[in-house]
């Protein structure tokens, strides 16, 4: 047993360890699904207005509809991204902690860097052509901030999986300025994240265009160009797909490899859903009058089917030093009463509001 690995929290849950695993992968999913518009959005803006020449309506049209949405997404990505965190602690909460103390300055630096990039993007959507050239550079800052957010969450979350480094780096400098750069599983997990976003930001363009009131061409060209990120985007994820496989440490990525049927059926259908999201963006495409219903119903459950992914690596990484059977319960029956009928009262709001905003013509 790893001396640094601290016991179990000796306060009881108030609910089963396997209700919270699965509010865990609902909320985080929920979140993934704003933070992949809000940072891949963010990525397609920055692009459209780098680019020089082309359709210039187009980039235009990009740049007005994209900017609009960032501050929205950006609140929504913040919000939603409390409920994983708080359920991830719960369960994890020894791993997590000690990994946030070993990097604890570059851990801090996440509130201002979200603060810093809520303006950027608030700066950029209400004032953006007044900046002129300063336009490109508030977007930067606003992206920037996230994808930096980003890394230091993936800093974190690699961390936690090697409890066998933590004493070596504590004892080297106790100071909390650790990040797991050296770590193998680091990069390919940080860029598989950043680049599925770009692909969910190119389908949510695509979705929105078939809001656009402009043009039958426009809409037809909005759609196009967001399903052509999405491909291009997916392509290139699928190899990185592969290099964070085989970035798995060796008794981890062999559960994958048949050692586990569970592990090696969400592989196996992860690469099967990758094909699918390539054949039905692909036909869309060619075809733009098509519904995008088929491939946005599919997207979602390869983000489901990813979040599977990572949690059977992260039990394989922990193993027994992390037996969620061994956390102490004591049922609260009121108190899940009373955050379940809070949980369906928060996402009636919520479901009412999205709907509202995809209602909402383009201006």
């Amino acid at each position: 047993m790893n001396p640094f690995v601290p016991s179990p929290d000796v306060l009881p849950i108030p609910a089963p360890a396997p209700l919270f695993e699965a509010l865990l992968h609902l909320t985080f999913l929920v979140h993934l699904l704003f933070m992949n518009a809000l940072l891949g959005g963010g990525a397609i803006l920055l692009a459209s207005l780098s680019t020089r020449g082309g359709d210039r309506e187009l980039h235009e049209t990009i740049v007005e509809r994209v900017s609009k949405l960032l501050p929205t997404l950006f609140a929504g990505t913040v919000t939603f991204g409390v409920a994983p965190l708080l359920f991830l602690q719960t369960l994890y909460g020894g791993f997590f902690y000690t990994s946030s103390i070993l990097m604890g300055w570059p851990w801090f630096a996440t509130v201002p860097l979200l603060i810093v990039g809520y303006y950027a993007a608030y700066l950029n959507a209400f004032r953006g052509r007044r900046l002129g050239g300063g336009r490109r550079w508030a977007a930067g800052v606003a992206v920037g901030c996230v994808a930096l957010v980003g890394f230091a969450f993936s800093n974190n979350t690699t961390l936690m999986l090697t409890p066998e480094k933590w004493g070596r780096l504590y004892f080297a400098s106790p100071g909390g300025l650790h990040l797991n750069l050296g770590e193998a599983l680091l990069w390919p997990r940080f860029l598989h994240m950043a680049l599925g976003a770009v692909a969910v930001a190119g389908l949510l363009l695509a979705l929105l265009a078939k809001r656009e009131h402009a043009d039958a061409r426009l809409r037809e060209a909005l759609v196009r160009r967001g399903l052509d990120v999405f491909l291009s985007v997916t392509v290139v994820n699928v190899m990185i797909g592969f290099w964070y496989l085989l970035a798995l440490r060796e008794d981890v990525r062999r559960l994958f490899m048949g050692g586990s049927g569970h592990a090696t059926g969400l592989l196996g259908l992860g690469a099967a859903l990758s094909l699918v999201l390539l054949l039905l963006a692909w036909r869309v495409r060619a075809v733009p009058a098509r519904s995008l219903k088929p491939l946005s119903w599919a997207t979602l459950l390869t983000l489901a089917v990813m979040i599977l992914m990572r949690d059977a690596a992260r039990k394989g990484y922990l193993g027994g030093m992390a037996n969620l059977q061994e956390i102490p319960v004591r049922t609260q029956a009121l108190n899940l009463a009373i955050f379940a009928v809070l949980l369906l009262g928060g996402i009636a709001p919520v479901v009412w509001m999205v709907r509202k905003l995809l209602a909402t013509p383009p201006r």
